[in-house]
C-alpha cells in the first residue's frame, strides 16, 4: 500500500493526490491493526480495538504499548491531521497537494520505526523485492531499491528496466498471442512488407491487454525507457532518445514504483497447472543448424510446420548465436540435425538439407542480453 501510494505521489495529478493521501492513511491504519494482531493487545489489555477512527486506535494502541512493552510511537499528532485530510479527500473530494509531500515522508518514518521497534527489522527489509519470486527479478529489482537509495536515478531505471523485461520474457515466451504473430512479422520481413510494422504493433497491443498492463502508465514508463543511454544497451541493438533535462527522483519512482508493483500483480496471480503432467518416457532434442547447436543455449521456442516450403523454427538464445546465426545466409543450404533421447539414451538421428528463406532476430532482454530467433527454411533432403 504504501508503495502503491508513492508510486500515485509521484503522478501530480489532483486525483492521483487523492488517491495518494487514501493510500498513507491506509498504510498507517493496516500497520496498526497488524500491531494489535502481533502483540495480542486485546486479549493483554481486554480492551477492544475495532474503532474505524485512526487517532484513537493510534491513542490507545500507544497507552498499551507504554504500559506493557515499554514502547511508544511516533507522530501522533501527524497521524491525526492525516486522518483529517484523507477525510477532506473522501467526503470533500479535495485535493491536498501541498501537504502530500510531507504526510508521504511522515508515513515512510512512522512505518520504518514501527517496523524496528516492534517487528525488529528495518523498512530495507520489506521491500518489493524480498517477496519476487523469480531469483533473475528479484535481483534487478533489488538493485534499483538499492540505486534509488544511494540517489542514482538513472541506474535505478536501468535495474527496473532489466527486472521488468525479465519477468516480462518469462510471461511471453509461450504466449498464444506471441507466438501465433510471430510468422506473419516474418513473412511481411521478408516480402518488404510494411505491414509488418503493423503486425509488430498488433503484437504489442494484444499482449498488453492478455497481461493486463495499464496502458497509460505503461506508455509512460516506455517512454523512460526510451530514453536509456545506448550504453546500457547491446552494441546492435536501436538506439534512445536524449534526456534534454536532468534525471530526476521521480523519475526513478515512478519506474520503480510501476515496474515493481506489475511485477508483484503478475506474480500474486499466477495459477498452478491443473494436474501433474506424467510421461512414460523422457523425451529431449538436440538440434544443430548450420553447425550451431540451439538446443544448449535455447530458453524454449517453438516450430512451426505449415508444408515442406514453409517452415519455421522460433528460439530464444544468448549474444553469442545471435551473432552465429547472424552470419548465415538466405538462399544458401544447411544441414539441420536432430538428435532424439528417450530416457536418456540416444533413440535416432534425423538430418535435413535445409534452404534459409527468411530470419527475424529482435530483441527480448536487454541484460542478461537475450534475443529471439525466428528462421524460414525450406527442406531439400532427409535424411533418417
Amino acid at each position: 500500500m504504501l508503495s502503491h501510494a508513492h508510486e500515485h505521489a509521484s503522478q501530480q495529478t489532483e486525483f492521483d493526490n487523492m488517491i495518494a493521501i487514501l493510500g498513507l492513511d491506509n498504510t498507517i491504519e493496516y500497520i496498526l491493526r497488524c500491531i494489535v494482531t502481533h502483540l495480542d493487545l486485546e486479549s493483554t489489555t481486554g480492551k477492544n480495538f475495532d474503532t474505524f477512527e485512526l487517532a484513537n486506535l493510534a491513542a490507545s494502541i500507544n497507552k498499551a504499548l507504554k504500559e506493557f512493552a515499554s514502547v511508544s510511537l511516533p507522530y501522533l499528532g501527524e497521524i491525526k491531521l492525516l486522518r483529517q485530510t484523507r477525510n477532506l479527500v473522501q467526503h470533500g473530494a479535495v485535493a491536498p497537494y501541498a501537504d502530500l509531500d510531507r504526510f508521504a515522508k511522515i508515513t515512510e518514518r512512522f512505518f520504518n520505526k514501527v517496523l524496528v521497534n516492534i517487528f525488529g527489522f528495518k523498512l530495507d527489509d520489506l521491500k518489493i523485492s524480498s517477496v519476487i519470486k523469480d531469483k533473475i527479478t528479484k535481483k534487478y529489482l533489488k538493485n534499483a531499491e538499492n540505486k534509488i537509495d544511494s540517489k542514482k536515478w538513472l541506474d535505478s531505471i536501468v535495474s527496473t528496466r532489466n527486472a521488468f523485461e525479465n519477468e516480462l520474457f518469462q510471461k511471453l515466451k509461450h504466449s498464444n498471442i506471441s507466438t501465433a504473430l510471430y510468422p506473419n512479422l516474418v513473412y511481411s520481413k521478408e516480402k518488404d512488407d510494411f505491414a509488418m510494422y503493423g503486425f509488430q504493433t498488433i503484437k504489442e497491443e494484444l499482449e498488453l491487454t492478455y497481461l493486463g498492463i495499464n496502458n497509460t502508465d505503461y506508455r509512460r514508463f516506455k517512454e523512460y525507457l526510451d530514453h536509456i543511454p545506448s550504453k546500457y544497451r547491446p552494441e546492435d541493438s536501436y538506439g534512445n532518445i536524449v534526456m534534454q533535462r536532468p534525471w530526476k527522483k521521480e523519475d526513478a519512482l515512478f519506474c520503480y514504483n510501476f515496474g515493481a508493483n506489475t511485477i508483484l500483480r503478475w506474480q500474486s496471480q499466477e495459477k498452478g497447472q491443473l494436474y501433474p503432467l506424467k510421461l512414460d518416457k523422457e523425451y529431449q532434442h538436440n538440434e544443430t543448424i548450420a553447425g550451431i547447436n540451439i538446443t544448449k543455449h535455447s530458453e524454449g521456442g517453438c516450430s512451426y510446420y505449415y508444408d515442406s516450403d514453409h517452415r519455421l523454427y522460433l528460439f530464444y538464445t544468448t549474444k553469442d548465436i545471435k551473432r552465429r546465426f547472424g552470419k548465415i545466409k538466405k538462399g544458401k543450404e544447411y544441414k539441420y540435425k536432430t538428435v532424439v533421447y528417450v530416457d536418456g539414451k540416444k533413440e535416432s538421428v534425423h538430418e535435413e538439407r535445409i534452404k534459409l528463406i527468411g530470419t527475424h532476430i529482435f530483441l527480448m532482454t536487454n541484460e542478461p542480453e537475450r534475443w529471439g530467433i525466428i528462421i524460414w527454411y525450406k527442406t531439400i533432403e532427409k535424411k533418417a
